[in-house]
């Protein structure tokens, strides 16, 4: 096996590893936030892109309209997310978190965006520039295979 392969190998097995970790992690805070964890998938896809429309929430946690409905009506009823009117678009309806919510979950965050800081700062520049491609391209192939997946399974 080249060394190209060994390091593409070890750096799946870690991005997995880093997956289950963060999942377990996420499990921990939406406990904490007294939410279930597709809410709380909700919660933290609002935080990270912003307001969008129930539809573009429920592509991208991956989960129904009907099942997006659902969770949006808890969310609301726990003060943790709205409804609200698009301003440029009055027919649409975005959905966007209370910020407050933003600072539960900071509680819980903060220690690793500490460490995180922490880390970064033993990297240069230009080594933390290909980690960021990286991550941004497997984003991308992500999606991707996700939205084919549900094609697939649609298909069935």
């Amino acid at each position: 096996m080249s060394r190209k392969q060994e390091l593409a190998n070890a750096i799946t097995t870690e991005v997995r590893r880093s997956q289950i970790r963060t999942d377990a992690y996420d499990d921990a805070v939406a406990t904490a936030l007294g939410v279930n964890r597709t809410d709380y998938r909700c919660i933290d896809a609002l935080d990270v892109e912003g307001p969008m429309t129930a539809g573009q929430l429920a592509a991208v946690v991956g989960i129904s309209s009907a099942a997006m409905t659902t969770a949006l009506d808890r969310l609301e009823r726990a003060g943790m997310a709205r409804r609200r009117r698009d301003e440029q678009d009055r027919r649409r309806v975005v959905v966007e978190i209370d910020p407050d919510v933003r600072k539960r979950g900071w509680e819980y965050y903060e220690p690793l965006a500490r460490m995180g800081a922490e880390l970064m700062e033993r990297f240069t520049a230009a080594e933390l520039e290909i980690v960021l491609r990286f991550l941004r391209e497997a984003n991308e192939l992500a999606t991707g295979s996700l939205d084919e997946l549900h094609r697939t399974l649609a298909a069935k």
